[in-house]
């Protein structure tokens, strides 16, 4: 590995001085310690310039490597944009608390450079331990997790090789009871917090550095390893089919080379095929003679088997063959596999949310899915009315004549269209709703005081499936009088309250008094009107 993976000395010098100091610092706080973290400080920060430029120079030799072959470059070039993002996520946490702590200490003296306040113990403490060290606890959670992504970017070889050496971690306190958060920040001057923090933010700048080169050496011949194992593998596009459909598979030899031609043969396997675990043992043989019985050779294109089994009657189908390879030697190797696949009938499954019936005026809510297949790969029809898909896969569909409306589901299975099903709905009309007024007080007797209470009509459609609200276009108000038993000639009233004359009616109502509602036109969420029930009350 390049210098630039490990630690420099210059980095290790800093280390040791800032422990050195975090000693003293124990013991004394002086203003000559303190100088002295301001010393290691800027050390750090012009180390961490020199790792970022470092770092940006192994992403342009990566990047340059993306450009030139993309192919077997990208996934380096995927993860090591993962890198960055989790270095810089970090990076910017503690900076903030960076800039938070020299904020709180009175900022940067402009003649000496140092934080006015350096020697001040409460910041830190208040910033990292105090409020149940919310933002300590952050702090380490963050380093773990950046950490622990970072190596997963690698495979379990490389990160085994330098997980020990990772510069980023956290080492928990050694004395019993004491939190990280609180043995690193708690009474610590804020110039010792802030080279702590800077001292973090080297770590991270090396960490990423070191997973980086990590992985530009995998794209440029630094990682090789030699394949030495062949097996046998089945690649299928599904092992989900359908009734009527022909099953597909592609079998042939793992890392096999160009120049071996594998012969593909399916049949039942003899007592020459061994297990060796969940695989098989390879056979060797100076003979060409198959280990199955009812032996059938599979097409073979491109250096792969073009395997094709029947879909005709459902059920769950299992197969065996081997693939057999002629060695240079004139020899032969027999690499044996296995493998199922579902036969199943075709099915769509439509389910109205609103039972089985579909209401002109309204949104129906439908679900609609077909089993084993994508919802992408699923469309459906319907023979009266509008199905409309929405972002979510489900339908809502409108309609607009009483009778029988019939959805078709079709499906996408292996590049072909087909009609996996129907579902036939009735079309009804909403019922039609109940005069109230206030959607509480129906026909019949009620008190003057809830009378006189009562704002206007509301339509009220009681125990419907769907939440569905009618307008009141107009009705009309006839008043009877107990004390002379005259009665008032109809007064039209516009949409739902009582107004004028209307509202000047109810408010005169004593007990023994009549009011009467007529005429109510209401409209629909399908925009047409219609009269509903007239409604009568008796005053009480």
């Amino acid at each position: 590995m390049a210098a630039n993976s490990k630690m420099t000395p210059r980095q290790k010098m800093i280390n040791m001085l800032y422990l050195v100091l975090t000693a003293i610092l124990a013991l004394n706080v002086s203003s000559e310690v303190l100088n002295a973290f301001k010393t290691v400080n800027d050390g750090i920060d012009l180390s961490n310039n020199s790792q970022k430029q470092s770092n940006e120079a192994l992403y342009a030799k990566l990047n340059k490597q993306y450009n030139i072959d993309p192919k077997r470059a990208q996934e380096a070039y995927e993860k090591s944009q993962q890198v960055r993002a989790l270095s810089k996520q970090l990076n910017d946490l503690i900076e903030k608390y960076k800039q938070q702590m020299i904020a709180e200490s009175g900022g940067i003296d402009e003649e000496t450079g140092k934080i006015k306040r350096d020697d001040d113990v409460n910041v830190p403490t208040h910033i990292m331990v105090e409020n149940n060290a919310a933002n300590g606890k952050l702090l380490k959670q963050q380093i773990l997790d950046t950490r622990n992504k970072m190596l997963a970017v690698l495979s379990e070889r490389e990160r085994k090789a330098i997980e020990p050496t990772l510069a980023l971690k956290i080492e928990e306190p050694k004395e019993a009871g004491i939190t990280w958060e609180h043995a690193k920040f708690n009474s610590v001057p804020t110039v010792a917090a802030v080279t702590l923090l800077s001292k973090y933010q080297s770590d991270v700048l090396a960490a990423e550095g070191h997973i980086v080169e990590r992985l530009y050496g995998g794209i440029n011949g630094e990682n090789v390893e030699v394949v030495d194992v062949m097996e046998a593998k089945i690649i299928s596009p599904s092992n989900y089919i359908l009734q009527g459909e022909q099953y597909n598979a592609d079998v042939m030899v793992a890392a096999s080379s160009s120049t071996l031609v594998p012969e593909v043969f399916v049949g039942s396997f003899t007592s020459a095929i061994k297990r060796n675990g969940k695989s098989f043992e390879v056979i060797e043989s100076k003979s060409d003679a198959l280990p199955l019985t009812n032996a059938v050779k599979v097409e073979n294109k491109d250096g792969m088997g073009k395997l094709a089994l029947s879909g005709s009657a459902t059920g769950n189908k299992k197969y065996t063959g081997v693939v057999r390879v002629k060695s240079s030697s004139g020899s032969y190797k027999f690499y044996p596999f296995e493998g199922e696949y579902q036969v199943a009938q075709k099915s769509a499954v439509v389910s109205p949310q609103l039972m089985n019936v579909l209401y002109i005026g309204l949104d129906n809510p439908v679900n609609i899915s077909v089993p084993g297949v994508a919802q992408s790969d699923v469309s459906a029809t319907i023979s009266a009315g509008a199905l409309n898909r929405k972002a979510d896969g489900t339908y809502t569909v409108k309609v607009e004549q009483p009778g029988i409306a019939k959805v078709t589901v079709k499906a996408k299975v292996n590049g072909k269209e087909t009609v996996m099903g129907e579902q036939q709905f009735r079309v009804k009309r909403i019922p039609r709703p109940a005069s109230t007024l206030d959607g509480v007080y129906g026909t019949g007797r009620i008190t003057v005081a809830k009378m006189k209470s009562t704002r206007g009509v509301v339509p009220v459609l009681n125990d419907f499936v769907a939440d569905v609200r009618f307008t009141v276009v107009s009705y009309d108000v006839i008043y009877r009088s107990k004390k002379d038993a005259s009665v008032t000639p109809p007064y039209a009233v516009q949409g739902a309250l009582f107004s004028g004359k209307a509202k000047d009616l109810i408010s005169r109502v004593v007990a023994g008094d009549g009011i009467f509602i007529d005429n109510i036109i209401v409209r629909g969420p399908d925009g047409k009107t219609q009269k509903i029930d007239a409604i009568a009350f008796e005053i009480m």
